[in-house]
């Protein structure tokens, strides 16, 4: 699936397998001079080479294109408040190996970042691949034009900090940084290539709630990068819970794994995660499957305006929750009860295909989209390994 840069969906498509310029320029649909201005960039700027000749069916067989850095990985990082997922990715996004590891953001970007640096080198050195960039997920409103984080609600002393500068001086390669639902949203897209992932919502249910939204097959951030943000949604049904934004009454307070856990120990079942609430819902606990399907109920319930306004043609859901049934039963129910039927002929409603890995492909593509947007390779890059 084209990403939306030519240069991205290149080096994309040699990944998978060397390829001729002609070739290209039939796949992408693209004239052949706009097909060889980009080969020749991307040739000059030592990504990719020209050699071996294709198999030939008559005429000057042409010669095919390789990536010149075979063992090129893209770093991927997923955060969470306490957790992070970190891990390496070759070019066509292929996620290579993932390493789970323990963080608190609150204890400030500079020592988050040198706890996820370290072990992003741990897991590039046992991949024995070459590190060129970094594509990072973040679980916080983003503005991707500054690389700062705005008002997280859980990430207290992270507001309007230079994220994305700390981290390539940190980590000394090029890092780009979005939004954990946004990238979400980008991987799942990529991964599934159809026309209905091409105006799609893909919502992340964890221990918070957050969604993505891509229209016409782009990421939509809105004006102030606030799109999506349907977790601090007011709604009737919470009342005047107490969210972690600071206001009352949001989604999050009665749709998300945090309230889940709350509301289970209110009735006797304690809890430490969600992880153990996934557990007790395929053992069959009552308690359990009840809370969980009636936070599924008010999920729905808030995003069916959201489908009657926006008319996606897929809903995808990924996070912990995603892999509870009962749960995503939940969501598609009202959705298909609240919506108009014309918004709902057709929608798709389902766990992501990409699962867990959605938000990691996404991270993996715009690293490699930061990294083409170098005016140079760094030095160390200029020569392939021997």
């Amino acid at each position: 699936m084209a990403s939306g840069n030519l240069a991205a969906d290149i080096i994309h498509r040699i990944a998978v397998e060397p390829v001729t310029r002609s070739a290209l320029a039939r796949e992408f649909e693209l004239a052949p001079s706009t097909i060889s201005a980009k080969v020749n960039e991307l040739t000059e700027a030592g990504l990719i080479v020209e050699g071996g000749a294709a198999l030939s069916r008559g005429g000057r067989p042409g010669k095919l294109l390789t990536l010149r850095y075979q063992s090129g990985r893209l770093g991927v990082i997923s955060m969470g408040s306490r957790h992070a997922r970190v891990g390496v990715a070759d070019m066509s996004r292929k996620i290579l190996s993932i390493r789970e590891v323990r963080i608190d953001v609150g204890q400030g970007v500079d020592a988050t970042l040198e706890t996820l640096w370290a072990a992003l080198r741990q897991v590039a050195a046992e991949d024995g691949g070459q590190l060129l960039a970094v594509g990072l997920c973040l679980p916080g409103p983003v503005d991707v034009e500054r690389g700062v984080v705005v008002s997280p609600s859980r990430m207290p002393g992270w507001h309007n900090q230079p994220v994305a500068e700390m981290a390539r001086q940190k980590m000394g390669i090029p890092v780009n940084m979005d939004n954990d639902a946004n990238l979400a949203a980008l991987g799942e897209y990529l991964t599934r290539g159809d026309d209905a992932a091409a105006n799609s919502i893909t919502l992340i249910a964890g221990s918070g709630i957050g969604s993505g939204i891509m229209a016409n097959g782009e990421l939509f951030r809105g004006s102030s990068y606030a799109a999506g943000d349907i977790t601090h949604t007011k709604v009737e049904a919470a009342g005047d819970r107490l969210c972690s934004c600071g206001n009352r009454g949001c989604l999050e307070t009665i749709a998300s794994g945090a309230a889940i856990v709350r509301d289970l120990a209110a009735v006797g079942t304690h809890v430490d995660d969600i992880h153990d609430v996934i557990q007790l819902v395929r053992d069959g606990h009552p308690a359990a499957n009840g809370v969980v399907r009636e936070a599924g109920r008010q999920l729905g319930l808030a995003l069916s305006t959201v489908v009657n306004f926006f008319n996606p043609g897929d809903v995808y859901l990924t996070g912990t929750l995603s892999s509870a049934s009962v749960y995503v039963a939940a969501v598609r129910s009202q959705l298909y009860e609240r919506c108009l039927p014309m918004a709902t002929s057709g929608l798709r409603v389902e766990a992501a295909m990409a699962g867990a890995h959605a938000g990691l492909i996404g991270a993996a593509e715009i690293a490699l989209i930061e990294l083409l947007s170098q005016p140079s390779l760094p030095a160390e890059f200029s020569d392939p390994p021997a």
